[in-house]
């Protein structure tokens, strides 16, 4: 009988816990953006205005938040095949929402004259300390609390759309810097249970 690889939350952690550059990131965010405007154009029609883009993105937002907190609170024994359905689903719906952030950025940028990609070396310079100092040992764990952050900026994101805000921006782009987190979090959780196997 096979057994699915466990997951190495320690050993998840120490990847991640070390200095990222914008490129590396870069990278994942744009992997993840991928991702998520395929998840998208699967499901349904994207909305045209960035609030209801945020607002679909909600139940998503759940489901990373939910995913996250109970791989955290799992036993160590219990890490196979149903932790690697927790990364599975909390890596896809941060993508979802990654996207659905990114598309809100453009459209907003459209209308108050500016561009997406001005904001994207804020997002890696929100990502890349939160990354480098993340901690298992420490409550909750800091990908746990960036899930909750997360949800957090894209609460506030809507809000500050729906008064036309010029702090908008400047939430979607703390929004972005904590998804791109749970992404890269998920990259690495995949890459640990795999190697767990070998």
């Amino acid at each position: 009988m096979l057994h699915a690889p466990m997951l190495d939350l320690d050993a998840t952690y120490e990847h991640l816990a070390r200095p990222w550059s914008h490129e590396q990131l870069a990278a994942h965010y744009r992997e993840a953006n991928r991702h998520g405007e395929q998840a998208v154009q699967d499901v349904q029609e994207v909305p045209d205005r960035p609030i209801s883009l945020l607002a679909t993105g909600i139940p998503a937002s759940a489901s990373f938040s939910v995913a996250i907190h109970v791989l955290h609170a799992l036993p160590t024994s219990a890490r196979g095949e149903l932790a690697q359905q927790l990364v599975d689903t909390a890596g896809k719906n941060a993508a979802d929402v990654l996207h659905r952030c990114h598309l809100a950025l453009e459209l907003d940028g459209r209308a108050h004259d500016y561009a997406a990609d001005e904001w994207l070396p804020v997002v890696y310079d929100v990502a890349a300390p939160l990354l480098e100092s993340v901690r298992l040992d420490r409550e909750p764990p800091s990908v746990v609390q960036h899930a909750q952050e997360a949800v957090h900026w894209l609460a506030s994101a809507v809000i500050n759309l729906d008064q036309d805000s010029a702090e908008t921006p400047a939430a979607l782009a703390d929004a972005l810097g904590r998804l791109l987190i749970l992404c890269v979090f998920a990259d690495a959780a995949h890459d640990h249970g795999d190697q767990g196997d070998k």
